[in-house]
């Protein structure tokens, strides 16, 4: 099973698309906020990814109608939480709370616009960086995560040139 998770794009659609259609062969596709007009316009173009596509509310998504936090279940008894992190105080630490709180064993988080790939206890916990405004150093970025039996795999690629 392979997760896409991107976050603050902040209007860059060509960020976005060129990501999702690098990568068809993704199960889910998870935008983890401020980004839902690009999103929506994006599905508009490609109605096939529509099933598997979910936004969370971030702090710049305003009037938005999406969730503030997904839960989504996985296979093999995996579940995800993805919101966008605004909201909390105790930053990526609050994360596992979250999980704990929502039995989750995967975390995607946006709103820092840097990229984080660590485990706390059992809890994996994620940011795909931004793909419009990075604020880490690195290029726009944007995460993949792959369950491989019991186990993620989570790698982080770049936005293509072309399209930053």
């Amino acid at each position: 099973m392979r997760i896409l998770a991107i976050s603050d794009t902040h209007g860059k659609i060509d960020a976005l698309e060129s990501v999702f259609l690098l990568h068809p062969e993704a199960d889910y596709y998870i935008h983890c906020g401020d980004g839902e007009r690009e999103l929506n316009s994006f599905l508009m173009a490609y109605p096939e990814y529509t099933g598997r596509t979910f936004h969370v509310k971030g702090n710049c998504d305003w009037s938005s109608v999406s969730p503030t936090q997904l839960v989504l279940d996985l296979e093999n008894g995996h579940r995800l939480v993805a919101l966008h992190g605004h909201t909390l105080d105790g930053g990526v630490g609050s994360m596992y709370y979250v999980a704990q709180e929502e039995k989750a064993d995967l975390v995607l988080f946006g709103h820092l616009h840097r990229r984080h790939d660590n485990i706390m206890g059992c809890v994996r916990i994620v940011s795909p960086g931004s793909a419009a405004q990075p604020r880490d150093g690195l290029p726009p970025a944007y995460a993949l995560i792959d369950l491989v039996g019991d186990q993620y795999v989570v790698s982080h690629g770049e936005v293509p040139m072309g399209h930053r």
